[in-house]
């Protein structure tokens, strides 16, 4: 029988939700919060990027149900539990395999590595940050303002898109460079754009400025001291997103952000 666990948002609703799974559940899976095959989120994207997190360094496929504010990674809604349940009963699927990056920040002589489904980003509005951006060792510009942003196409939809960045249809292994209130006049100026990069690509951020840096990991928050650069790439790992049924990007494109 397939192991399964349970991540869930913690209202009352969602709640609910997670309770009838697991009745609907009971005879044709186990539920295993140590060890699943299947991961099930229950809530909104938020509640997605914590799944992911929790079991970033296990093999196992994720689900989302739909209780949320956006639900982008979602493919259930809160009154399609039965469907959910006979889908996993049917056990047929395809795998969606979506790209990670893998974020290298180099301090006291050592480095630490972490993982980002959605993005990894520089945002600090109280102090101008004046950050040397560097594409495979070439400097790129001297960006001046309050941040950088760096997605993947799976976070292209999140806060990328409301910096102005592009949307990226998944699939194919990108990342986007977008700028957070960038400083553009005669004295300083930056590429004001976002920039899509391959695969092969390395991103490398230097400062002087670095003796403190926030920088967020999806929806995770990390303060680091002394920084002697920051470097992102494309991870050589990926996360299975399970797909019961079919949804396609543009599907959700609208679901999210168009259709009222």
């Amino acid at each position: 029988m397939i192991q399964y666990a349970l991540v869930t948002k913690q209202d009352e609703l969602s709640k609910k939700i997670a309770q009838e799974i697991k009745d609907g559940l009971k005879e044709i899976a186990n539920y295993n919060q140590e060890k699943p095959d299947l991961v099930i989120s229950v809530g909104g994207d938020g509640t997605m990027l914590t799944s992911v997190h929790q079991y970033l360094n296990q093999d196992v496929g994720y689900i989302g149900v739909h209780t949320g504010t956006l639900g982008f990674y979602t493919d259930y809604l809160k009154d399609e539990i039965d469907e959910l349940i006979m889908a996993i009963k049917n056990n047929q699927y395809k795998i969606n395999h979506r790209n990670l990056l893998e974020v290298s920040v180099y301090r006291h002589g050592k480095k630490d590595t972490y993982l980002a489904l959605n993005e990894m980003r520089i945002d600090y509005g109280f102090v101008t940050q004046v950050i040397n951006v560097y594409i495979d060792d070439e400097l790129l510009e001297v960006f001046r303002g309050n941040g950088l942003c760096v997605s993947t196409p799976s976070g292209s939809t999140a806060y990328n898109k409301s910096i102005g960045g592009a949307v990226i249809y998944p699939g194919t292994p990108l990342m986007q460079l977008t700028e957070v209130a960038p400083i553009q006049h005669n004295a300083y100026r930056s590429l004001g754009a976002s920039m899509i990069l391959d695969a092969n690509r390395v991103i490398k951020l230097e400062s002087n400025h670095f003796k403190c840096v926030s920088m967020g990991i999806d929806n995770l928050h990390f303060d680091f001291s002394d920084v002697e650069k920051i470097e992102i790439r494309i991870a050589t790992k990926t996360v299975n997103f399970i797909e019961y049924r079919s949804m396609s990007f543009i599907q959700r494109i609208r679901r999210a952000f168009i259709c009222e």
